[in-house]
């Protein structure tokens, strides 16, 4: 949907009375039959009024919320027809609704309702709808094709969580608060933790039985901290309030975050895998060991390693982190919710240069997984399958000696199987991966861009990262927990693995492809008191020699901090403040954009800057300017109407740290603030790892790329 079109959406919208401002933007080819006739009926209205919706309307009701959908708002449901209802009682052994507890009825209603309003050309592309539905949950898509009497296509629509399809031809039924999708089946969820959903699936029956071998089936089932208390951070300590950024006319409003949940992706490899691939049998999981063995161990005699208490195949031994088949069944899971789309993000990212990438830390002991997604356009593709998303891939033309295919990340998993349980996803994946030596010294002998939102696993499984890229500050100031991108404020315990002082404020300015910001999101510390000190875990990287780089935008209303890595104070406190673009170009050693330089010349201006510790922003990385900001993604970003970070002299990168990481040792960071004086910020926007391996090259080496 164009911008003019929002608009008139929008303020249709205030001047009937709806204050939401949760509409989310859509394709231009928008059907006419999507926008808004404001014929005065509600969706309640729609429900109650509608005999093929009756059966639904009853559900609604017994869950106490027709009152909800008699509201304005912006809402998307996907309702079922009465022949779908009926289907899912006599699949459940009820003839009526009657039977459904008030409890059941609460679930499914929560379940078919999503608080942002897509049409179906919002789904276009999709594994996943972004945002969560009413019970937290990501729903599934996918495309169906619709036939004609000749058996050709004539049209598409989409099945809901792999349990209902959208009525293409009654789809995008618009009322005053929303849009109903019509559905032929009831969709479905799980209130079940991730290993009994994964349970269910025969097709992965070797890796769930490792699993429970290893204990890692007891160590996926929590689902939230019932001890967290938003109100008590909102109205004994209100800490959730707007703060000042900068320029008197911009303050920002932060969010306490409703819920603290836990969360975790399984990467599952298929019993049809394990037996093609590795020669592996249905249900052999010593098999599965001693290809562990010889991953982790391959100097060790496997037979004479089975009866030792650590590494062999006793009940105890494969419960222990440092058994081989724990480490390698481990390393396939994450302490986080990663939805498909959400385990990356094209937001900023040019993908005619480079392909995003994430880094994550797994359940395997002292180690860290590289996700990536693969597009067709830059020279980073090789013969990798576009449009994919892989797990430990390296392919670079400049060092092909890297080169490691890794493993694709199937979207979908079979037929009929509930993939998004209550506190997770699984997917499959077409290959084992490891953190052996091998995958050490290939795909990690790369500069690792670590944004600040992966470091936690509470963002993610909070889902508190919008991928809604909008444009300008507009709605920054906009107090109502349904913000278009709302900030975030993390009192203290809330992030894992951090430790601050109740002075500090800790907080994320949320995705906005506007900012100049890695990702279009960046934490900031700030204080009342003029004074924060906070301390969090590195991630566990290969044993060697690194560079540590903070990247972020220089401004007039920075702040000063001492960093520390390993409680050891690292050079001077770092200076953030820009106030004026001379001295600071001076002080990172005379920035010159870099689309302006080439050949010797270009080399010796970032020669003079390294020698400073300072680099230029990424050149793959770029902020919108103008004319596109309200693209929903940054799948179409080009050069036109956006700006390199590598040509803005306040987007620099600092080196923080420079020396060895043992992979044995918990690293960690800590900031101090020295100037904190009126709110001044930190900015934190990424670190980037980078072995001494490819920022060390020298003589005729290939030396770091721009990017």
């Amino acid at each position: 949907m164009n911008t003019i079109k929002k608009l008139i959406i929008r303020y249709s919208l205030i001047a009937i009375g709806c204050v939401s401002m949760t509409l989310t933007s859509c394709s231009d080819d928008m059907p006419d039959e999507a926008f808004y006739t404001f014929t005065g009926e509600m969706m309640s209205d729609f429900l109650q009024n509608n005999e093929d919706y009756s059966e639904f309307a009853k559900i609604v009701t017994k869950a106490g919320k027709m009152d909800l959908l008699s509201a304005y708002g912006t809402y998307t449901c996907f309702a079922p027809t009465n022949e779908a209802v009926q289907s899912y009682l006599t699949t459940k052994g009820l003839s009526s609704i009657d039977q459904l507890s008030v409890e059941d009825c609460d679930t499914i209603t929560r379940n078919l309702i999503i608080d942002v309003i897509y049409s179906t050309t919002d789904f276009e592309g999709l594994n996943f709808i972004d945002k969560t539905n009413m019970l937290g949950r990501n729903l599934s898509i996918e495309p169906i094709p619709v036939l004609g009497e000749d058996g050709d296509t004539v049209n598409t629509t989409y099945r809901i969580n792999r349990s209902g399809d959208i009525i293409i031809t009654l789809a995008n039924d618009s009322v005053e608060n929303g849009i109903v999708h019509p559905v032929n089946g009831l969709i479905s969820t799980s209130n079940e933790t991730l290993p009994t959903v994964m349970k269910r699936d025969d097709n992965i029956s070797t890796f769930n039985l490792c699993l429970e071998l290893c204990g890692l089936d007891k160590k996926m089932v929590l689902i939230e901290d019932a001890s967290w208390d938003p109100r008590y951070w909102r109205e004994e300590k209100k800490l959730e309030r707007t703060y000042q950024s900068g320029a008197a006319s911009q303050m920002d409003y932060c969010h306490v975050p409703e819920y603290r949940r836990y969360g975790f992706t399984a990467f599952a490899v298929t019993d049809q895998i394990l037996s093609q691939i590795y020669g592996i049998d249905k249900g052999d999981w010593e098999a599965l060991w001693e290809y562990a063995v010889g991953v982790y161990m391959p100097d060790e005699n496997a037979a004479a390693l089975k009866s030792d208490p650590v590494y062999g195949t006793g009940e105890e031994a494969l419960k222990n982190e440092n058994n081989p088949l724990y480490r390698l069944i481990a390393y396939h899971i994450l302490d986080r919710k990663g939805i498909y789309e959400k385990l990356y993000t094209n937001c900023t990212i040019l993908h005619t240069e480079i392909n995003p990438m994430e880094w994550y830390k797994t359940m395997a002991p002292n180690s860290t997984l590289k996700v990536e997604y693969v597009w067709a356009t830059n020279k980073f593709r090789g013969n990798s399958e576009a449009n994919t998303l892989y797990l430990n891939r390296i392919y670079d033309p400049d060092r092909p000696q890297l080169e490691q295919r890794g493993a694709i990340v199937e979207p979908t998993v079979a037929e009929g199987q509930t993939q998004v349980a209550v506190n997770g996803v699984y997917y499959y994946i077409d290959r084992l991966i490891d953190f052996s030596e091998q995958t050490q010294q290939t795909v990690f002998n790369d500069r690792m861009r670590v944004d600040f939102y992966t470091l936690w696993p509470e963002p993610m499984n909070n889902d508190l990262r919008t991928t809604t890229t909008w444009g300008g500050l507009s709605d920054v100031s906009d107090p109502s927990p349904t913000a278009i991108a709302p900030n975030y404020i993390f009192p203290p315990g809330y992030l894992s693995n951090v430790e601050m002082n109740e002075d500090g404020n800790f907080f994320l300015q949320n995705c906005r492809n506007t900012f100049w910001s890695y990702e279009g999101d960046e934490f900031n510390l700030r204080s009342d008191n003029n004074s924060y000190d906070i301390t969090f875990e590195l991630p566990p990287l290969p044993t060697g020699q690194y560079q540590i780089r903070l990247g972020f935008t220089a401004m007039a209303y920075r702040g000063i901090a001492q960093f520390y890595v390993d409680g050891q104070p690292q050079g001077i406190p770092l200076d953030m403040r820009k106030l004026d673009d001379a001295s600071f170009a001076t002080r990172i050693g005379g920035f010159v954009n870099l689309d302006d330089l080439s050949g010797d010349r270009k080399e010796q201006v970032k020669k003079d800057m390294h020698n400073l510790g300072w680099y230029h922003g990424p050149h793959s990385v770029r902020n919108i300017t103008a004319g596109e900001g309200y693209l929903k993604d940054d799948k179409r970003l080009t050069t036109s109407g956006s700006a390199s970070f590598a040509n803005n002299n306040g987007i620099v990168r600092k080196v923080i740290y420079t020396g060895p990481l043992d992979n044995s040792v918990t690293h960690t960071m800590r900031i101090r603030s020295v100037m904190a004086i009126g709110g001044a910020q930190l900015m934190l926007d990424y670190l980037e790892f980078v072995p001494k391996s490819v920022y060390g090259i020298e003589g005729d080496g290939k030396g770091e790329n721009d990017l």
